[in-house]
């Protein structure tokens, strides 16, 4: 779970995280969303809109087996949703999820190009 969280630590310097319901929307619409990570205590409400966004658009939406605050800490922001807005980046999360396991055993929306 480490190496993930670091990476989104370096994805975030890199520009190229965003974070925030809104803002996670916002990138899916508009395409750049590469990926999209929740926090495994997020509202059933809040997964359930952001799904359907997601699925409208077909972006890949993985959850994590980590808190609100343990992901927003990794991240340096207050969010329990993130957009990896770089393809480079979201290839080697979802890579790193699956390696160390660190995704909650459910893949809610993937999409393989």
């Amino acid at each position: 779970m480490n190496k993930t969280l670091n990476m989104l630590g370096l994805a975030r310097r890199a520009g190229k995280l965003s974070g925030g319901y809104d803002v996670c929307v916002e990138s899916i619409k508009n395409g750049s969303a590469e990926l999209i990570l929740t926090a495994a205590d997020i509202s059933e409400k809040t997964l359930k809109n952001l799904l359907y966004e997601a699925e409208r658009c077909k972006t890949a939406v993985r959850k994590l087996n980590v808190s609100m605050e343990e992901l927003g800490k990794a991240c340096g922001l207050k969010a329990g949703i993130v957009s990896i807005n770089d393809e480079g980046f979201a290839k080697r999360i979802v890579e790193l999820i699956e390696t160390e396991g660190s995704g909650s055993g459910k893949v809610d929306l993937a999409y393989d190009d």
